[in-house]
Parts: C-alpha cells; sequence; structure tokens
C-alpha cells in the first residue's frame, strides 16, 4: 500500500510542476547577458549607464595574467551594499558575476573569471542610494574565449 502511495504522490507532484513551473525557477534576465558593449552592459543590468567612481571598492587581481581561463579577483567594499557586479570591458559578455545581499552588508567576494583579452575590471554596488563603481585594468598573456 505504501508503494501506491508514493507512486501517486509523485503523479500528482509531477503535475503540479508541469503546471507552473515558472514560479519555481529563478528568473533568467536575457538583456544582462547580450553581447552588448560595456555601457549597454551597464543599462541593461543597472537601468543606467551613470555610475560615480569611488575609491572604496577594492579589486584585487592580477596585473598580468598568464592564463585568461581563470583570472582570480577579489572584490572588497568599504560601503556597505545591496548588490555587487563585476563587468569585464572586453568580453562578449560584459557581465560576468552579480550577486545580491540581504539587508546592508559589507561585500567581499572572490571567484575566478574567464576573460577574452586584456581589459578594465569594473566592479559596480549598488548602495540602496546610488550606484559607485571601481576599476582596475589587467593584462592577459594567454587569451581563453
Amino acid at each position: 500500500m505504501k508503494r501506491r502511495q508514493f507512486l501517486a504522490s509523485g503523479i500528482m507532484f509531477a503535475a503540479f510542476l508541469s503546471i507552473r513551473p515558472s514560479r519555481l525557477f529563478a528568473q533568467w534576465s536575457s538583456d544582462s547577458f547580450k553581447q552588448v558593449p560595456l555601457n549597454e552592459a551597464f543599462r541593461n543590468a543597472l537601468g543606467t549607464a551613470d555610475i560615480e567612481k569611488t575609491d572604496k571598492i577594492t579589486i584585487v587581481a592580477p596585473p598580468i595574467a598568464t592564463d585568461a581561463s581563470s583570472v582570480p579577483v577579489e572584490i572588497i567594499s568599504a560601503v556597505k551594499g545591496e548588490r555587487l557586479f563585476l563587468f569585464v570591458e572586453k568580453n562578449l559578455t560584459p557581465l560576468v558575476f552579480s550577486c545580491n545581499y540581504h539587508g546592508s552588508a559589507l561585500p567581499w567576494f572572490a571567484l575566478n573569471i574567464k576573460m577574452k583579452e586584456s581589459s578594465m575590471l569594473h566592479a559596480v554596488l549598488w548602495d540602496g542610494r546610488q550606484y559607485i563603481m571601481s576599476s582596475v585594468h589587467v593584462v592577459v598573456l594567454a587569451q581563453a574565449c
């Protein structure tokens, strides 16, 4: 009897998933990951291209990356924020990272990214009132993308 109940529950669950799958999965922002120039990528992901430059966000990245398929990047902020973005200027899709923080937090994040060629990295932070940005240039010796 338990086997039949299990199968019936499985069928009901599958029917539920087939009715409302869009509510169960995260929304994909296709505009954010299009092959566009950097300013248009800012507009697609942030809604604006007017971003104030600051020295309160630190991007730790090697000045020269020997392998573009794995470039270590660390983003440290002295400003509390709600959203953090990382853009690579000359990549096919400039937005490479986006993260939402619950409440105001001091963002810190480390990851390895793939770069097409030597270019600027832009870390953009939404502090609840405005977007602020810090940039650094990374030279790539061996291309990856």
